[in-house]
């Protein structure tokens, strides 16, 4: 049975920005491991999926919290990651996003594999 891929991208990026909003940081992998293992998702679908929602998700709230930033304390984590720029801190944010993204993606499909099935 072929999966609706469209539906499953919407309702990672729905879980991903909710858990991202309202959890801490790790909250996005925790939603992304839950739906890909509730789904059973192929394993090279939920890598993908999941890098490619938190990535986005990450990189948008990063930009957003960039804009908001009057203190300067991007700027300043920057510096102190050996004087990367503001830019650099986004993109390093989704960076760390997509890899957090990929690795709960796997581990997801990974756990719908192991557990066993009702027939």
């Amino acid at each position: 049975m072929k999966r609706n891929v469209w539906l499953v991208i919407v309702l990672m990026l729905i879980g991903v920005t909710v858990a991202g909003l309202f959890g801490p940081w790790w909250a996005p992998g925790i939603c992304v491991v839950l739906l890909a293992m509730l789904l059973k998702l192929p394993v090279k679908q939920s890598i993908w999926i999941g890098a490619c929602s938190i990535l986005l998700v990450f990189t948008v709230m990063s930009i957003f919290m960039l804009g908001k930033d009057e203190s300067g304390l991007i700027g300043k984590t920057g510096a102190l990651l050996g004087g990367l720029s503001s830019t650099m801190m986004v993109l390093v944010t989704g960076l760390m996003g997509g890899i957090t993204g990929m690795l709960s993606g796997w581990l997801g499909s990974s756990l719908a594999k192991a557990l066993p099935q009702k027939n």
